[in-house]
């Protein structure tokens, strides 16, 4: 009965393979250009998406709550305005009293105020929503620099950037392995990693895999 060929090897499989140690099939593995991937669980955005990447909403909040603030105190003024017309309230030595137009102006400005703070407050939802379903569960490339890094060190911070493996039956036909929401990042692109669960501060050669397949075409005779 034939033996299933396996869609990926670690490190160590790939050690065997070649009969050298692990350290060295990395480092003919870095030479030789080979793909190597480590396993992701979290939020992994695309490198320029200056939106959705952590702290993109900065300048949304800012307006936000200064919105909300003008709007606190633009509020506060038009009921004691108006109270004052009613002959309610007194208005204090440092408040004077405005004529029908100001009042207009004031209120003109309450709604576009309120406006926006409805547009801002559903567009930082939509954001937050948007962020939840770029959830990736599987298998990244490792940037040659993480390699380098894992290479002389033994080890590496976990990365902030990796690149996002094809999907099969691209033009690089890498393992996905996974069940991702993030299936609107191209294969290839180079992407930010955020929110990793659980929460490792390294990755070892040990976090590593080769596509078999690439494994096999490196290895064919003539290469």
């Amino acid at each position: 009965m034939p033996t299933s060929v396996p869609l990926t090897l670690t490190l160590a499989e790939l050690a065997a393979r070649w009969t050298v140690t692990p350290q060295q099939a990395l480092e003919r593995a870095i030479a030789q250009a080979l793909p190597a991937y480590f396993y992701f669980d979290g939020l992994v955005f695309e490198f320029g998406d200056k939106w959705l990447r952590a702290h993109g909403d900065v300048e949304a909040l800012h307006d936000l709550e200064a919105h909300e603030a003008r709007l606190s105190n633009v509020a506060i003024d038009l009921q004691r305005q108006g109270l004052h017309k009613r002959g309610l309230l007194k208005l204090t030595q440092w408040e004077t009293a405005l004529d029908d137009e100001a009042l207009r102006q004031l209120q003109v400005e309450s709604d576009k105020l309120t406006a926006e703070i409805a547009r801002l407050t559903a567009l930082l939802k939509q954001r937050t929503e948007e962020r939840q379903r770029r959830v990736r569960n599987g298998l990244l490339r490792a940037a040659t620099r993480t390699l380098h890094e894992m290479a002389r060190d033994g080890r590496t911070a976990l990365p902030a950037f990796a690149f996002m493996p094809f999907a099969p039956g691209g033009t690089d036909e890498t393992p996905r392995s996974d069940d991702a929401g993030d299936g609107s990042i191209a294969g290839g692109a180079l992407v930010a990693l955020e929110d990793g669960f659980p929460h490792k501060a390294a990755i070892t050669p040990a976090d590593l895999v080769v596509a078999m397949q690439d494994v096999l075409a490196l290895d064919a005779p003539g290469l």
